[in-house]
């Protein structure tokens, strides 16, 4: 499935953070950021900064400063869109959404003002260049009412929409300088190259240098209509999470984006702040409903096994502190969020008893994972092996079939694999990014469940839900989704970023991992 391969875009987490450290200076721009200067380093995993091309998290973290949009998610509260450029409404069939641009005074980095033409522009770009992030307005018809109103019109109903236009990649560029460096709203589009080393949006810093194998440098846009940063210069640079440990270790970086849960340990009280925010991703076990291809997978009751014979609390600890239970694959801050308290539990004697009640005989189940792959610092062999020693403690015996991540990726959407470790990160913070996995969906194909009534109902019910009635609908649904034990949430995994001692205060949360402008 399409979302598969866009599984990078990090959001999640209500948490804002600030934290108190002792001060420290000196150093470069190159080596540990002076006086308006940060540097944060990464291990980059960047294509573009172009806003409408690019959905990567490199590239998304980039973006974030560079580009304002028409919504937001306040202090990262991504259950309640906000206004952002725009303040909106949505019609009570949710299929048309009014934005109302309210920031008279948002302005561009050559000070251009932001205007409803430049909102339009950008999400017909978004459409119609076809870059992996298109998706997000698929089947939206984009019209200009007058100067301050535009309207998003779709055949269906669209309750995600107000979800989906926070994202980074529908970032508000300015449409007349765009369209004089080759900017088009179709496949003919050749501004990305312009964008990547001229950035045009309103947000609190613009692009200095582009280079996206090694660094990229941005700086202040003096038009910006917010609080000005303290850091005037930012300095991203492409390292590997060793040298991020020794980095921030000895003051050369202020900010780590990739520490697993053992080096976070190494940073002390002197060194800087370890900020542990939940990821969006989430860690499960698919079984294949498919006799033939499943074997006892396809069993009802021996999938419940699996899911009572799994040590969760142990799970956590291997993805470490701030890592979450689950119980169902919606990330726990999200709406339609199945509550935590009714994750599953281990029950041994449970496991046994519908073991026999399956009939199965303790022979050896193919158990896909990829060999290469870390989740947020969780190691999927180390998690496989993990899983296949608790498991073995019910007598479910598992056969280990490690393989490279898109060897078993390719493996996975052949739908030809008896059990295994799947892994899946919201495109949008929105549940129905999740019907995927219900019977019919992509990815519900790939494990061969084809049909299921009483799921069926309870997904025409969410869809039908409005206002904050979504949640307990869609809760509902994924609820009975998890006691199918087709798929069996493990853990949410946590998300890791070290902050050096030279930051006082900071901000940290899953809508911008990392808010550099607002860093002191």
């Amino acid at each position: 499935m399409r979302r598969l391969s866009r599984n990078l875009v990090a959001i999640c987490s209500t948490l804002a953070l600030t934290a108190g450290l002792a001060a420290c200076g000196g150093g470069s721009d190159e080596a540990g950021g002076a006086g308006d200067t940060i540097v944060a380093e990464t291990a980059f995993n960047l294509k573009t900064i172009d806003p409408h091309r690019q959905f990567e998290f490199t590239g998304s973290t980039i973006d974030n400063a560079i580009y304002q949009t028409a919504l937001e998610f306040e202090d990262g509260d991504l259950t309640k869109p906000t206004d952002g450029l725009c303040s909106y409404e949505m019609s009570e069939d949710d299929k048309e959404m009014t934005l109302t641009l309210k920031d008279e005074d948002a302005k561009f980095s050559n000070g251009d003002p932001v205007t409803a033409d430049d909102i339009v522009f950008s999400f017909e770009r978004l459409q119609g260049i076809k870059g992996n992030p298109s998706f997000f307005l698929d089947g939206v018809k984009v019209k200009k009412v007058d100067d301050k109103t535009v309207t998003l019109t779709s055949a269906e109903p669209n309750p995600a929409l107000p979800y989906i236009l926070p994202n980074s990649s529908i970032g508000i560029v300015n449409s007349k300088v765009v369209k004089e460096n080759e900017g088009t709203t179709d496949e003919n589009d050749g501004a990305e190259q312009f964008l990547n080393e001229n950035s045009q949006g309103s947000g609190p810093y613009k692009v200095e240098k582009y280079d996206a194998d090694s660094q990229v440098v941005l700086t202040a846009n003096e038009h910006y209509n917010g609080p000005e940063p303290k850091y005037k210069r930012v300095v991203l640079r492409n390292v590997s999470a060793e040298t991020q440990l020794t980095d921030i270790q000895s003051g050369q970086a202020q900010v780590a984006f990739d520490l697993n849960a053992d080096q976070a340990k190494q940073i002390d009280e002197s060194m800087g702040k370890i900020s542990s925010l939940p990821s969006t991703r989430s860690l499960y076990i698919f079984n294949n409903t498919d006799e033939k291809i499943g074997g006892p997978a396809a069993d009802p009751d021996f999938r419940k096994a699996v899911m009572a014979a799994i040590d969760y609390d142990k799970l956590t600890d291997l993805a470490g502190k701030g890592s979450q239970r689950m119980a169902s694959l919606v990330p726990n801050e999200f709406v339609g969020a199945v509550p935590k308290d009714q994750a599953p539990e281990r029950d041994l004697a449970k496991a046994k008893k519908l073991l026999k009640k399956a009939g199965y005989d303790g022979e050896k189940v193919p158990f896909h994972y990829s060999s290469d792959q870390a989740v947020n610092g969780v190691d999927l062999a180390q998690l496989a092996e993990t899983l296949q020693a608790q498991l073995k403690e019910a007598d479910i015996n598992l056969d280990l079939k490690p393989a490279p991540s898109s060897t078993q990726l390719d493996g996975f959407r052949s739908a030809k694999q008896p059990m295994g470790i799947g892994t899946w990160g919201a495109d949008f913070p929105d549940p129905t990014n999740y019907n995927v996995f219900i019977p019919g969906g992509d990815v519900a194909d790939r494990v061969n469940w084809k049909d299921d009534p009483k799921l069926k109902k309870l997904a025409d019910e969410a869809a039908e839900a409005k206002g904050d009635a979504r949640d307990a609908a869609y809760a509902k649904l994924f609820k009975a989704t998890t006691d199918t034990a087709v798929w069996i949430p493990l853990v949410q995994p946590v998300s890791t970023i070290a902050v050096g001692s030279g930051i006082t205060k900071f901000v940290s949360n899953a809508d911008v991992s990392f808010d550099f402008a607002k860093a002191e």
